[in-house]
């Protein structure tokens, strides 16, 4: 199933005036920006939780040396380099 343009635009809260006033490759670059942004967003808030995870299992006394999974292997796609 393929959407339109039409969907992003409503999700990334352009007003139908400025969308039926606009150029589809406009709509599509600010679609796209808006994308790359809440991805970066999403990136920073993984980088934050995992910096709190580390410092809570160093943090807890029950073991030693805890085992500690980095939370960028898990979304290791996300992080890659381009």
């Amino acid at each position: 199933m393929v959407y339109g343009i039409e969907p992003l635009a409503y999700y990334f809260n352009i007003k139908p005036q400025e969308f039926w006033s606009s150029r589809y490759k406009e709509i599509y670059l600010y679609c796209e920006i808006q994308f790359i942004k809440i991805m970066e967003d999403f990136k920073q808030e993984i980088t934050l939780q995992e910096a709190v995870t580390d410092k809570l299992l160093q943090g807890d006394s029950m073991r030693k040396k805890p085992k500690i999974v980095p939370l960028r292997r898990i979304f290791k796609d996300l992080f890659k380099k381009k």
